[in-house]
């Protein structure tokens, strides 16, 4: 099976058609009063508990839908809410209709017993400012759509003066997505200069790419979200590799070098003793954070007293090869787990052909000989590689993903629903505490978190590739690449997390940050009421044992 991307020549490989909204009226800004809705929420609960929901295993026997924006589609309406829960006012934080919200998305993985919560005291959004912004988007969107530029120019107006790329965490999401939308009005009229400015915003050159990867560890230094994915894989990793003494780890791209320091203190502590050897795999097209990781890593390893080895693989998972695949030097003898964070769905949008299986001599009409050529098949590229993975016999796979859906055709639903991820990401950078004239939260917000809205809103075709997809998404992808949900045998978060991250569940002011749902075999962690990031874990489906 050959891996190379069929699409090189940028065609877009999945069609996609903006569908024309229904035209606003001619009161576009006018905000709907929430008040009924805030009637609704009393009761402030001032106690704060770790809500980590414990649930049971979901039904595998079900097929999971590719079907999941219907979920949260407020009827195409931009001003429907879905993952930012806005409270106007702080008395306001807590309620009987939230913790009801809550247990809904605790059980989105599988049909669960729905569990008691407390529920604690979150930092919330300002609801009308939130309406008046999607109202100004689903404006922007439906003007988009019909072609007309000037009534979007007046939306793009309006939105610049509801935000500011240094002001509260709103005018900054909002900064971003009307900056966003600009460039897709831009692509209409001068479709040439958005093209210029489209390689200004996503350089290829190797200190671009380096800055990029400096800011994802500024963004784990300043976000736990993915600290937590971290450990929750690392836990994992641990437990499924039990008892084995050659152990070899691959990262597709996207870890954290501190992630891979906490796996080797956790193989070191071991109960049965640490491995024989430990073997790490790092795809990266970065010089240096391969170099600094590799001597992070050896010096480790050597005060531990654990056989390490560093296997840099230059390359990124876009252009990942047949080649790189057989540089990861897999070989019997070893057990092996292969981990990607964040990085799959980024081959969503490309396909490459296969070799379909063998067909019988009958079927061919009885003919035989070298004329009959085997018949290929289109696939796409995130799961022709899934299919190469599996071949590969990992004892654990761990994915680690975007909890959201922003892979729709409809420029709307896209919109909506990165508004509602990227909201909660800006609110937590400000709730745990980072200045707002912080250096390293702009190059967070400005390199890492606008890149992204640039590309789910501004973008199209195969030049598209944050095509995040939820964990129900992903789990018919694993199934149809031959792998099976396995266990996660981590009893719960606070059990093993590092008590660091423990105090970072606080903000400043002293409400929530973030909380774990879990069962089985899947763990989603959570903003406020947003589900951010999913954990799940996957073993080749014809493997034996457990």
């Amino acid at each position: 099976m050959s891996l190379e991307n069929s699409n090189s020549k940028g065609k877009p490989v999945i069609k996609e058609e903006v569908s024309p909204l229904t035209p606003v009226e001619q009161k576009p800004f006018a905000v709907m009063s929430n008040l009924d809705d805030k009637a609704m929420l009393k009761n402030e609960v001032e106690e704060v508990s770790l809500p980590i929901l414990e649930t049971a295993a979901p039904h595998h026997h079900q097929t999971p839908t590719n079907d999941v924006s219907g979920s949260d589609d407020n009827n195409g309406v931009l001003g429907g809410t879905s993952g930012v829960q806005d409270v106007g006012s702080s008395s306001a934080s807590a309620s009987a209709s939230a913790a009801h919200m809550m247990q809904q998305a605790a059980m989105q993985w599988g049909a669960v017993a729905a569990p008691t919560v407390i529920l604690p005291a979150f930092q919330q959004l300002d609801s009308s400012r939130i309406l008046l912004i999607k109202e100004v988007m689903q404006h922007c969107v439906t003007a988009l759509a019909t072609g007309d530029v000037l009534a979007a120019n007046t939306g793009l107006v309006i939105m610049s003066t509801l935000a500011s790329a240094d002001g509260d965490p709103l005018q900054r999401v909002a900064f971003a997505f009307a900056e966003a939308l600009g460039r897709r009005a831009l692509q209409q009229m001068l479709p040439g200069l958005y093209g210029g400015l489209l390689q200004l915003d996503f350089p290829s050159q190797p200190a671009a790419i380096g800055y990029t990867g400096a800011t994802r560890l500024c963004f784990d230094a300043l976000c736990p979200l993915l600290r937590v994915a971290a450990s929750v894989a690392n836990h994992a990793i641990v437990t499924a590799m039990e008892g084995e003494e050659h152990v070899h780890v691959v990262d597709l791209g996207g870890a954290s070098p501190n992630q891979w320091l906490e796996l080797l203190h956790l193989f070191a502590v071991r109960p049965e003793g640490k491995p024989s050897s430990l073997r790490l795999t790092v795809v990266s097209e970065e010089e240096g954070l391969l170099s600094c990781t590799a001597w992070l890593l050896h010096r480790e390893a050597a005060r531990l007293h654990i056989t390490f080895t560093f296997n840099p693989v230059r390359s990124h998972i876009d252009r990942l090869s047949p080649h790189d695949v057989a540089s990861f030097g897999v070989h019997g003898g070893e057990a092996l787990a292969i981990t990607s964070t964040l990085q799959l769905h980024r081959l969503i949008a490309d396909v490459t052909n296969i070799d379909l299986p063998a067909v019988a001599d009958h079927q061919h009409h009885g003919k035989k000989g070298k004329g009959n050529k085997q018949p290929k098949h289109q696939i796409i590229m995130a799961d022709a590689l899934l299919r190469v993975l599996c071949d590969l016999s990992p004892k654990l796979m761990v994915l680690t993903e975007q909890e959201a859906y922003h892979n729709g055709a409809s420029l709307g639903d896209r919109v909506r629903n990165a508004f509602d991820y990227y909201a909660a990401l800006f609110n937590d950078l400000e709730a745990g505490g980072a200045p707002r004239e912080s250096a390293d939260r702009a190059a967070v917000e400005r390199m890492l978190l606008r890149q992204e809205i640039m590309d789910i809103v501004a973008r199209d075709g195969s030049s598209r590739r944050e095509r995040h997809e939820s964990v129900m998404g992903w789990a018919q992808r694993m199934g149809m690449a031959g792998f099976r949900p396995m266990h996660l045998q981590v009893r719960r978060f606070d059990a093993f997390a590092d008590p660091g991250l423990l105090v970072l569940q606080l903000s400043l002011h002293g409400t929530l940050r973030y909380w774990v749902a879990q069962d089985n075999t899947c763990f989603i962690i959570y903003a406020n009421m947003t589900p951010m990031f999913s954990v799940t874990a996957w073993r080749p489906a014809t493997t034996t044992g457990e």
